[in-house]
């Protein structure tokens, strides 16, 4: 049996870049982290609603409806799939504890894009009609 090694966010990094190259697929990974982050982060509420940013900042960005920074597109993809990675530093099997590792990449990613996601923000509003 072999061994799983666990995700590192340099390592979603870098799947992250075939994933921005391609619309289905991108498309496909936000629809599966949708349908997980519905399930089960009620106690990180904060973190879930950066994590729905996210999502919402990438479907406008595929959809050609907004123009994001690259690298803030790029590193929310990388959250997004080591979100939804169940083996990464601590296996999602973990009850609670299990969920702190990509509640704090999200967090990373989030105070790091903060400009970008104010933006993103301002235009949401401005757009909402």
């Amino acid at each position: 049996m072999q061994k799983r090694t666990p995700l590192t966010f340099e390592q979603a990094t870098l799947i992250a870049s075939s994933y921005v190259g391609s619309k289905k697929k991108l498309c496909r990974l936000l629809a599966i982290a949708s349908s997980k982050s519905e399930r089960c982060y009620e106690p990180l509420l904060e973190i879930w609603e950066s994590l729905q940013i996210f999502l919402r900042m990438i479907r406008a960005w595929v959809a050609s409806k907004y123009c994001a920074p690259a690298e803030s597109i790029l590193v929310m993809v990388a959250a997004v799939i080591y979100f939804l990675s169940p083996f990464d530093l601590i296996p999602d099997a973990i009850p609670v504890f299990g969920m702190l590792d990509d509640a704090g990449v999200i967090c990373c990613v989030a105070k790091a894009n903060l400009t970008a996601i104010s933006k993103f923000r301002k235009w949401e509003l401005e757009n909402s009609v």
